[in-house]
């Protein structure tokens, strides 16, 4: 139980994580204004914004993972749990 705890949580992190990186982006490194527009190509090359972009893309592959795992896992219970005769 305490591996699935652990699990979990780390899942949930990688979820906030990857929402709030999101969100601060857009936030700082594309404002919707037009001196925002005029100034995310100058935004976009920061060392913050290359961060967020990095924590968004391995953010959403790493909870992308973790869903294949949690399918392959149901998927094994599931296989190992019903009887299936010919």
């Amino acid at each position: 139980m305490k591996i699935i705890v652990e699990i979990v949580g780390i899942y949930l992190l990688w979820i906030c994580i990857h929402y709030l990186a999101g969100n601060l982006y857009a936030y700082f490194c594309t404002p919707t204004t037009i001196i925002g527009f005029i100034t995310s190509p100058f935004l976009a090359v920061t060392p913050e914004c290359k961060a967020m972009r990095w924590v968004i893309h391995n953010g959403g592959n790493i909870i992308n993972d973790m869903w294949v795992i949690f399918g392959t896992w149901v998927s094994m219970y599931l296989l190992q749990t019903i009887n299936i005769r010919p």
